[in-house]
């Protein structure tokens, strides 16, 4: 393969003079220039590459032959003598480099750059390695190097807290000098955090300390105890009291309770032991605070000056109500414990997911009515809660899963747009139930509902002959003429949910639905006649509740 590379590039260097003359030429015609300065390229590169690359193997070949006959010169010459031995092996050598001169210095070229990389690459990632940082000097003494000035300040807090149990406030502040910062290049890994700081901090206080395991509240420390299974010991005690907790259920504290081990004063302020931390677990923190009420209070000011809420004030005295009298004591804080008991339990509940509803337009629907196409039906999930309970009261709850049960049904709905008075359709007001009165231009009641085992209402007017009669809601038309009974003429529409009305002796011809029509409110849907057994024109109107019939104007209102 090299030998094809070297071949093809010396045929390319005899017609370089050729290429360059074409260039010049094509480059009058720019369809032809880029052709032309690819072949002066090849050019460049088998000059400058292939050719070195080619010079470079002949040396070595010359050079790996030389050295194969030098190899036996010297180790004739190291069975004659050592001495003679060192002398060949030098000679040897100086005439390789004059001989090869240009393969040593293509070699030392090549070799040197890559050698100054790997050790720039080295050198990099030595320093990566290292940082600027402080170097903390308490006493004299180095106690640690630290990234930033915040960490020191954080580690003399925690060791002032330590170190400071039982005194005030005058002797907190004198009780740790201010120590001296340097800036110095440390490795990464000697950078100390908080906690490593402030037990040197401590150490190199004059306070007599011993190794111990600190207690914790809410990241306060409250005392430190030499066996931490004797601290553990005493706040278990606490759990284990807590009585009627459910099966499964986790027992823990509303605070946060941490054991640290570390270094610590020890002496009888800060160091107890386990029975005098149980006796401080059982008292109170902070005492509960009360306020008696002064004229001109009122529940926003009191709220205000104790950093309340008027709600948080008012749920912490309920039994005041809406006034306050003078003289009233109010709670204004609950007390405080060093710790409180929680219980923690998993509940699994269904809830119901209410279910989407899609609305469209359906212009032969009566404007106000509603037609649904599809019913909703709400889903079910499974949901997994973890509640907290403190003194048997709920404090906090979390949605720990969700599981959809069923998937809920989206309710498709057509809402009417046709107005009053459009041809076939009629205005009315809906009564409670959803219905309208079934005959717009009349009104009077001939006959009521039960008199006389009357069936329905017998409504007529002035010239009632012909008068349109309306759909008074929504439905399905199940029978649309005469089923040879005293009805005469009629209509019956079902609207679902068992309820049906019937509109009886209409005009004969005048029906205008069909059976299996659906219909809306305020469509006209025949005229009023005298047609089956009928003494004068009137419209025959019932209402139908699960096959029995009932009081129209329980549905309807005129």
């Amino acid at each position: 393969m090299y030998k094809r590379i070297a071949y093809f590039g010396l045929m390319t260097r005899f017609h370089v003079r050729h290429w360059v003359r074409r260039a010049a030429y094509a480059l009058r015609k720019p369809f032809y220039a880029v052709f032309s300065w690819v072949y002066i390229l090849f050019a460049a590169v088998d000059f400058f590459v292939v050719r070195s690359a080619k010079n470079f193997r002949r040396e070595w070949k010359y050079l790996r032959a030389e050295m194969h006959s030098a190899s036996a010169h010297l180790h004739k010459a190291f069975k004659k003598s050592t001495a003679t031995w060192f002398s060949v092996l030098f000679h040897y050598i100086v005439k390789a480099f004059q001989k090869h001169r240009r393969f040593f210095r293509a070699a030392f070229n090549t070799v040197l750059p890559v050698l100054m990389a790997v050790v720039l690459v080295l050198e990099i990632h030595q320093w990566s390695e290292f940082t600027y940082a402080l170097k903390v000097i308490y006493g004299g003494e180095t106690i640690g190097y630290i990234s930033n000035e915040s960490v020191y300040l954080q580690a003399r807090n925690l060791a002032v807290e330590k170190l400071s149990v039982g005194m005030d406030e005058a002797e907190r502040a004198d009780l740790l000098e201010t120590p001296k910062y340097e800036l110095s290049l440390v490795s990464v890994n000697k950078l100390v955090d908080t906690t490593i700081l402030s037990d040197n901090l401590i150490q190199a206080s004059d306070a007599n300390i011993t190794n111990a395991c600190g207690v914790f509240i809410d990241g306060e420390f409250l005392c430190s105890v030499k066996n931490e299974n004797d601290a553990r010991s005493v706040f278990n005690a606490i759990l284990d009291r807590q009585e009627n907790v459910p099966s499964g259920a986790t027992v823990g504290f509303v605070q946060s309770v941490d054991y640290v081990q570390g270094l610590y004063p020890d002496n009888s302020n800060s160091m107890w032991d386990a029975e005098k931390l149980a006796q401080k677990l059982d008292t109170v923190k902070e005492p509960a605070k009360y306020y008696i009420a002064q004229p001109g209070d009122s529940f926003s000011r009191i709220a205000a000056i104790h950093g309340l809420t008027v709600s948080e004030l008012k749920a912490l005295n309920p039994e005041l109500g809406d006034t306050i009298l003078v003289g009233a004591r109010m709670l204004v804080a609950k007390e405080v414990e060093y710790v409180t008991p929680k219980v923690t339990v998993l509940e699994v509940r269904t809830e119901e997911v209410d279910y989407k509803t899609e609305t469209t337009t359906n212009a032969k629907l009566f404007s106000g009515d509603r037609r649904v196409i599809q019913p909703g039906e709400k889903g079910v999930d499974q949901v997994t809660i973890s509640v907290t309970t403190v003194n048997g009261q709920i404090y906090d709850w979390e949605e720990i899963d969700r599981v959809t049960i069923k998937q809920p049904i989206t309710e498709k709905v057509e809402v009417g747009t046709a107005k009053a008075g459009t041809a076939g359709y009629y205005g009315g007001t809906f009564s409670a139930k959803g219905f309208i009165w079934p005959c717009p231009t009349a009104r009077m009641i001939s006959q009521y509902f039960g008199n006389k085992g009357h069936k329905g209402l017998d409504i007529t007017t002035s010239g009632a002959l012909g008068k349109p009669i309306v759909a008074a809601a929504s439905g399905v038309v199940e029978i649309a003429g005469s089923t040879g009974n005293s009805y005469g003429q009629q209509v019956l529409i079902n609207h679902g949910n068992g309820v049906k009305t019937r509109y009886a002796h209409c005009v004969y011809g005048s029906i205008r639905v069909r059976v299996g029509q659906q219909v809306t409110a305020g469509q006209q849907i025949a005229s009023i006649g005298s047609t089956g057994n009928s003494t004068g024109p009137h419209l025959h109107f019932e209402v139908i509740v699960n096959g029995v019939v009932t009081n129209p104007l329980k549905y309807v209102s005129r």
